[in-house]
């Protein structure tokens, strides 16, 4: 044991943990707690807003999986993080949140910014919807063994988000604090083994399929069991599509990967999805915008196929739809059960008609879009842009690279990307905050320094946190931002146009003004200090995207686009039918 402050505890403990970084902004409540990262080996990030920290601590986890830490002061500064929080758990991405709070002797005063309405201290129980586990340290002396409970919490099961309260007095507070060994407090494996019985059964299913699918969400992503599931799909020449966080479970060039399924994903993943007799689902939730909102008539069709469910939570399997077989256990020992066990039931599969009628939809898939990538309209259209961005991230990196997108481009981003390895899509698919897709791409590149990391944003996501670029200015974060500037929030203004054929605050434009309005990005990006540069014809695209990678330093790429993009969407979403004014208010 050693004299110390309680903030130099959590640095030890912290260190111990292997954390390398540290995401944050400095304020009254955590000072004590910055003071000692000086002497440490940990690096502390510092962002103008809290919502920054938290989507780069999820983009970090996302590229390495291991937690990164983030801190905010009491009161605004930490509600600023909730929606980085929210993301993290609804796509199961690992961080430690330490907020600072009131002093403990000053509970239930009203003071220090307290929230106290309905309590005292209640600041810790905003956080109870965004997180896996809330802790409100008791007492200083506990600190060390509080972070080392935050962890195991954070990374136990599926990974999300973990909040710790800490009075800021505790944190100045000396003592003979026991310190903790942090990994030796964990188990030592994270495989979580299947009912041997219910493998026999999934296999034996999976086997006598005639139009079998294996559907692969995030869980394998997060368990590492690409080759695994690979491995057992060319064994028993069974496709593959993914959920859209599941992208780069397979090489997207394999012969066996379909692509991603859902309201806009692509058409021979889901017309897969629609026809399977036997669809095996590893790792996923089923969400509504990955199963065309649970639509039997555009996925899974539960009378005329047979699910099977692999998930390392229970309560997720049959949440949505009954299942023939439930396995619980993480993906890659499920996986690596079944690749051992499948040669008792079958001999290596050779090619099917469903297969091959796979293979040659895809082509004529993939067909579709390269005509797309040449075009030379202008505005420039999305499917050049995209194509030209893919393209030069492959070229950098050989396929290696990191492409960041969000909520407005997303669905384009998985049609035009083919991700041949895991962690190379960073996607808010789950809360799907605007603007995430700009500050992840702080902690996609300090985790994997050695690629390109390219965010293709919107300019109403860049709007909502371009101060990020500030923090790449600072802290010599090369990232490359290209921003698709159509002057809209454009996604929602199609909608708008699509049931009510007009539009209200979705257009960007001085008020009685009729030109369209944005700031000058480009312009904004070189003011402090990063790269900047506007383009408007197709031809000067492409080498602006590799003169941006190759320059080592931040870069924003201000592209005008077109605001009448072609939606592809081959899926469904009952939010149409809601929006419609054909709705009878009957649940679809």
């Amino acid at each position: 044991m050693s004299q110390m402050t309680g903030g130099e505890a959590i640095v030890k403990s912290l260190e111990s943990q292997g954390v390398e970084y540290v995401f944050g902004m400095a304020g009254h409540a955590n000072l004590a707690f910055l003071d000692p990262l000086i002497d440490s080996e940990i690096k502390f990030i510092t962002v103008p807003h809290e919502q920054i920290a938290a989507h780069a601590a999820d983009a970090y986890f996302r590229v390495t999986h291991k937690p990164a830490v983030v801190t905010t002061t009491v009161g605004p500064g930490a509600t600023n993080v909730i929606a980085g929080m929210a993301d993290a758990l609804l796509d199961s991405s690992a961080m430690v949140v330490i907020c600072g709070g009131i002093p403990s002797f000053y509970s239930g005063t009203g003071g220090y910014q307290e929230m106290n309405e309905h309590g005292e201290d209640q600041q810790f129980e905003l956080f109870r919807p965004v997180t896996k586990r809330v802790f409100r340290v008791a007492h200083a002396s506990l600190l060390p063994h509080v972070i080392s409970n935050a962890f195991n919490y954070a990374l136990s099961g599926n990974p999300g988000p973990v909040m710790v309260h800490v009075p800021l007095d505790f944190l100045s507070y000396k003592s003979d604090y026991e310190l903790r060994d942090l990994p030796a407090h964990r188990p030592s494996t994270k495989k979580i083994l299947a009912d041997p019985n219910q493998v026999h059964n999934a296999l034996d299913l999976l086997v006598s399929a005639e139009k079998p699918l294996i559907f692969a969400g995030n869980g394998v992503l997060l368990s590492e069991a690409s080759t695994q599931l690979t491995s057992l799909a060319e064994y028993l020449n069974v496709p593959v599509a993914t959920t859209m966080s599941g992208q780069g479970a397979i090489n997207g060039e394999h012969p066996l990967s379909a692509g991603f399924t859902g309201v806009v994903g692509t058409p021979v993943a889901n017309a897969l999805a629609r026809d399977a007799d036997v669809i095996m689902a590893i790792g996923t939730r089923m969400p509504e915008m990955d199963t065309s909102s649970w639509s039997s008539e555009n996925f899974f069709n539960s009378k005329q196929s047979k699910l099977i469910h692999i998930d390392i939570n229970s309560y997720e399997i049959g949440k949505i739809y009954p299942v023939e077989v439930g396995i619980v256990g993480d993906a890659r020992s499920v996986l690596e059960q079944m690749i051992e066990q499948v040669p008792n039931f079958s001999d290596p599969k050779t090619s099917t008609p469903w297969v091959e009628g796979m293979i040659q939809e895809k082509q004529k898939w993939f067909a579709e879009l390269a005509e797309f990538e040449q075009s030379a309209e202008k505005p420039i259209c999305v499917e050049r842009l995209l194509g030209d961005v893919r393209d030069s991230i492959d070229l950098a990196s050989g396929g290696k690279g990191v492409l960041i997108s969000g909520v407005g481009i997303r669905h384009a981003a998985g049609q035009h990307f083919r991700f041949k390895t895991p962690g190379t899509h960073i996607v808010g698919s789950g809360y799907s905050t605007m603007g995430q897709e700009v500050a992840a791409a702080l902690g996609a590149k300090l985790g994997n320094p050695e690629v390109p990391v390219v965010a293709v944003v919107g300019d109403g996501a860049f709007r909502s946190t371009l101060q990020t670029v500030i923090a790449a200015v600072e802290f010599k974060i090369p990232v490359v931002w290209v921003v698709m500037n159509n002057y809209s929030y454009n996604i929602i203004a199609f909608y708008q146009n699509r049931h009510w054929k007009r539009l209200t605050g979705t257009e960007f434009r001085i008020e009685d003004e009729k030109e369209p309005y944005n700031p000058d990005f480009a312009a904004f990006a070189r003011s402090v200090g990063a790269g900047g540069k506007r383009i408007e014809n197709p031809e000067d695209l492409r080498p602006a995207i590799d003169e941006a990678i190759k320059s080592e330093i931040p870069y924003v790429l201000d592209v005008i686009t077109t605001d009448r993009p072609r939606a592809r969407a081959s899926g469904y979403w009952d939010v149409n039918d809601v929006l419609s004014s054909d709705w009878d208010g009957i649940a679809p």
